[in-house]
């Protein structure tokens, strides 16, 4: 049991103001999209005082960016569960590739915002980088991967999520690029392409499944 004291009244009530700020930004970001998001529209349905925001972000921009990454994390962790998970580890990859490109697609709003925000690749990195480097280390210590060099892989997949969701969004290309790029990512951990398309194919499946 954790011995770690709670905070005091003020701190457990400021980090409550901020989780309503930050709840209502993204309803009204899903309802509206970003461009027309209006701090003051923000405050009015967190109940909070509109020159009560600034005590918590510095600017709309810095508020966006919390909402990013707090939503790429949450998305991350439904993914990289528990550690005595027995799922494939290729079956986690595979999964967190297609929803993290699938953004594109079923959430076009937040793609967006992931993808042009200000200093958004970094912050997309930052945000993802401990689930993958979780996922993949637990591939590689059951012997299912192969990496020569995790950081440069982590580097590599991430990068390119990251150029995909944005090529997406502005071209469209070929017909289901977030299961070719699962494909690639598992070959480059040392699956065969016959294997890493079995691999996605099952998760595919397994998506369609649960959204009927």
């Amino acid at each position: 049991m954790s011995t770690k004291q709670p905070g005091s009244r003020s701190e457990r009530q400021r980090q409550r103001t901020r989780r309503l700020l930050l709840d209502s930004g993204r309803s009204l970001v899903a309802a509206k999209g970003v461009a027309k998001l209006r701090i003051q529209e923000v405050t009015e349905s967190a109940d909070v005082a509109l020159g009560s925001f600034y005590n918590y972000f510095d600017s709309k921009e810095a508020f966006l960016e919390a909402i990013f990454t707090e939503s790429l994390q949450e998305l991350a962790a439904t993914v990289v569960t528990d550690e005595e998970d027995p799922v494939d580890p290729a079956e986690t990859v595979a999964l967190g590739c297609l929803r993290i490109i699938d953004l594109a697609n079923v959430d076009p709003d937040f793609a967006r915002l992931v993808a042009n925000i200000g200093h958004s690749d970094a912050l997309f990195g930052r945000a993802l980088h401990p689930y993958a480097r979780v996922a993949i280390e637990r591939g590689i210590d059951s012997g299912r991967f192969v990496a020569p060099d995790i950081s440069v892989l982590l580097t590599s997949v991430i990068g390119g999520s990251f150029a995909l969701i944005r090529e997406i969004l502005e071209s469209r290309p070929s017909t289901h690029p977030e299961r070719a790029f699962a494909q690639l990512v598992l070959a480059s951990l040392g699956l065969t392409p016959g294997d890493a398309a079995e691999v996605v194919d099952k998760i595919v499946r397994s998506e369609q499944h649960s959204q009927t």
